[in-house]
């Protein structure tokens, strides 16, 4: 299933290119499912990709995923960093084999480009990203796998 998600992300971040073939990643966040706090910040940038950066786009969507075998609470938190103030906070109850969008960042409506660190907990661990609400950054996406780990990625040029 993972794999299925990294492809995602990949024709997610293609998006990104500017129409620059065979641009490739220089770095790429690698949460680690833990019961601690992670956090994954993108380091660089596709070639051709940083004008992107600059482009607002405030509709991010945060999808919540299980892919286990029970249901599982989800706890998702989503600050806004200019203002250092929360716009989402609820808890949901993911039934098994299910997927849902929870929260969009164009609800927050950010004014051009604004950073949001998106934390989502599930199962005794916890993992944040922090996104930008730019053409360069995809939508959030929290899975439980089928082996009751806590997954947290987005896509970015």
């Amino acid at each position: 299933m993972r794999l299925a998600v990294v492809l995602a992300l990949v024709v997610l971040a293609a998006g990104c290119l500017d129409g620059t073939p065979g641009g490739t990643p220089t770095a790429t966040p690698t949460p680690t499912p833990t019961g601690s706090v992670t956090s994954t910040t993108p380091t660089g940038t596709f070639p051709g990709s940083e004008h992107a950066a600059d482009r607002p786009e405030p509709s991010h969507p945060v999808t919540l995923s299980n892919r286990w075998n029970r249901s599982v609470e989800m706890r998702v938190t989503v600050v806004r960093e200019a203002t250092d103030g929360t716009v989402h906070e609820a808890t949901y109850d993911v039934p098994a084999g299910s997927e849902r969008a929870v929260y969009d960042t164009a609800e927050a409506d950010p004014d051009g480009v604004e950073a949001f660190t998106v934390t989502v907990s599930a199962r005794n661990a916890t993992q944040s990203v922090t996104i930008e609400s730019s053409q360069c950054y995809g939508d959030v996406y929290a899975e439980v796998g089928a082996d009751g780990d806590l997954f947290v990625t987005y896509a970015v040029c």
